[in-house]
């Protein structure tokens, strides 16, 4: 099980064919060595490994033939179990969960993973997540361009190569022969977790010039367009002079038809009111002669009324008459009859008649008077009406008249405006064309610095004096561990980007040291992080780390110098290992031996020895 820090094991490397059987390398927590002669396959472990993690495809061996796939098993925090398939003709790389002998699609959490950390997802995220890396940017130059942070960016210090390790050129380095920006910007971020993210970017000098060209060419162009408009036979005072006598006539002109329109508008408004007066003129009629229908029916009603009570009144006189004459029956005179036949209610009623139609013919003759009055009144308004319909259609002529005037008054203001805004656009472009010449005479003016800088950026991005003791005092740490002679003075040099023990730089020492030295700052670097509480992937690969022990008949490198002697005096070698196995419980390393001598210091670690006399020609894995 890991312990509760966050990092990453590797458990196992495996590399498989359809028709091979599967061979793998298995690894620990703590110390692993992978000792024996050259060119026996050891490098090509380390290559492999690199190559699963997003790095170069290696060239497989001749005895890998047949191999078609390179796996490797993972341990991420919260004991996650992961493997990771890369096909040895390159491409993606692929992940499952669990450790498998094959990842294909139908495999648990099944994933593609691109190689670059600038795709997502990718192998670089997918891993530096998982160990509490945070997306970052790291400087690039004093411009403030900028790099991601990336598992490949990182690797330089988890995975250091023979040729590396024996260097003269600064430890921080990947491939470059001096330290850069983003190289120093790297280590910054390892140890304090500060990168570039907050500064800003500025263009280059090549960048600016490049814009200051682009704007002097789309100002002239601008410049260019505004002039094919522009009549240079006539001069700008002129077009001025112009424009000022057509603004006057203008004005003028808007005062004519000001006047104009007023003269429509009431002209309009007369109208109108004279329109509403025939209105109210024909209702009243239409109200005179609706009630000139109305008196005629009462004048027949009074009519009829008379004939009727006429008609009682002549009946009754009849039947007086009759009472004066002898019975028709009996022949009897009036003195002599008997009967009362109601002739004296006969009376009444004819004196009752005849008071009614005396009210009735008065009420008829102020009929007849009303009647008059109407008729007399309708003369009136049809006159009235006569004379109104004389006065609008005068009115409309006026009204007809006037607004053609008005129209033409208007229509000869908007030519005005028209010639106006022609000589007010042809000033505005002599002014647009004399104040872009001005731009650009400025703009071509302008010095562009061929180095450009970001504000307030540190232009050495070097470590600050207190980052650069505690590293040192951590690697002084680890070089006192491994009982290193002198390392009771070790400081970092800002001048070399490297580390200066005993008053003397890395570079000065001969190849055995110079490669002690530069593993002894990488893993100053991880135990810095882990007693910092900062992330780190927690495994270091390390390729002859030991070179001073190297036989002194190998004639490939310079001979072994007084301070690699002094080395082995001070059995550092089994310091060196007894260190690393110390803190097996918050790291993982895998270390690469070339060597025959010091067995009984490498044995105890060792995971595997090559040999040739094992293997087929170059690589003794596959055997």
């Amino acid at each position: 099980m890991m312990s509760e820090r966050r990092r990453i094991v590797i458990d196992q490397l495996m590399f498989t064919g359809p028709e091979r059987e599967p061979v793998s390398i298995k690894f620990k927590t703590g110390v692993n060595i992978i000792w024996g002669a050259s060119n026996t396959g050891k490098s090509f472990v380390r290559k492999s490994i690199d190559f699963v993690l997003g790095g170069e495809l290696p060239t497989l061996p001749p005895e890998g033939k047949g191999m078609d796939n390179y796996l490797l098993w993972l341990t991420l925090p919260n004991d996650q179990k992961v493997t990771l398939r890369a096909s040895a003709l390159g491409g993606d790389i692929y992940k499952a969960e669990g450790h498998l002998q094959s990842v294909d699609e139908g495999s648990p959490a099944y994933e593609v993973f691109s190689r670059k950390h600038v795709g997502s997802p990718n192998v670089s995220r997918f891993l530096l997540s998982s160990v509490g890396y945070r997306e970052a940017q790291l400087l690039r130059n004093e411009r403030a361009e900028k790099a991601p942070f990336s598992l490949r960016v990182v690797m330089r210090y988890l995975l250091v190569d023979e040729t590396r390790m024996i260097d003269e050129k600064s430890s921080l380095l990947a491939h470059n022969t001096t330290a850069t920006a983003e190289d120093k910007g790297l280590l910054k971020f390892l140890l304090t977790g500060v990168d570039g993210s907050s500064i800003a970017q500025v263009r280059s000098g090549d960048q600016l010039k490049a814009a200051k060209e682009g704007q002097i060419e789309l100002l002239s162009q601008m410049a260019e367009q505004l002039r094919k408009v522009i009549d240079d036979t006539v001069e700008t005072r002129t077009v001025v002079a112009d424009l000022e006598a057509a603004e006057r006539e203008k004005a003028d002109l808007l005062d004519v038809v000001e006047e104009r329109q007023n003269n429509l508008d009431a002209l309009t408004l007369e109208e109108r009111n004279l329109i509403d007066d025939i209105q109210d003129y024909q209702a009243r009629s239409s109200e005179l002669n609706a009630l000139k229908v109305r008196f005629n029916e009462l004048a027949r009603v009074y009519t009829s009324d008379m004939d009727r009570l006429e008609g009682l009144e002549e009946g009754g006189f009849l039947l007086q008459r009759f009472a004066t004459i002898n019975c028709p029956l009996c022949g009897a005179s009036p003195d002599h009859q008997k009967h009362d036949h109601g002739l004296g209610g006969i009376e009444e009623q004819r004196y009752a008649v005849e008071l009614e139609i005396d009210k009735i013919r008065a009420e008829a003759r102020e009929l007849a008077s009303a009647l008059a009055d109407a008729d007399a009144e309708i003369l009136e308004v049809e006159r009235l009406i006569t004379r109104t319909t004389e006065r609008l259609d005068k009115a409309r002529l006026a009204r007809t008249q006037a607004a053609a005037s008005e129209v033409s008054a208007r229509s000869i203001f908007l030519s005005a405006s028209v010639r106006c805004d022609k000589l007010d656009s042809d000033l505005a472009n002599r002014r647009r064309v004399s104040e872009l010449e001005i731009q650009i005479g400025r703009i071509k003016a302008t010095t562009v610095q061929a180095r450009q800088r970001a504000e307030g950026i540190d232009v050495n991005l070097n470590l600050s004096n207190s980052e650069a003791h505690e590293l040192s005092t951590v690697v002084k740490q680890v070089l006192k561990a491994w009982n290193y002679p002198g390392a009771d003075a070790v400081h970092f040099e800002r001048g070399d980007q490297d580390i200066v023990v005993d008053g003397k730089r890395r570079r000065d020492n001969g190849a055995g040291v110079r490669a002690l030295l530069h593993a002894a700052f990488k893993v100053g670097v991880l135990v810095f992080c882990i007693e910092k509480g900062r992330p780190h992937p927690g495994f270091v690969i390390l390729d002859s780390p030991l070179f001073a022990y190297r036989p002194a008949e190998e004639d490939r490198f310079e001979n072994l110098t007084d301070d690699e002697l002094e080395l082995r005096k001070a059995d550092v070698a089994t310091h060196f290992y007894s260190y690393l196995q110390g803190i097996a419980d918050q790291a993982q390393f895998i270390v690469i031996e070339n060597h025959k001598s010091d067995q009984d210091v490498v044995m105890p670690y060792a995971n595997y020895q090559f040999t040739k006399n094992k293997s087929i020609g170059r690589a003794g894995l596959f055997v």
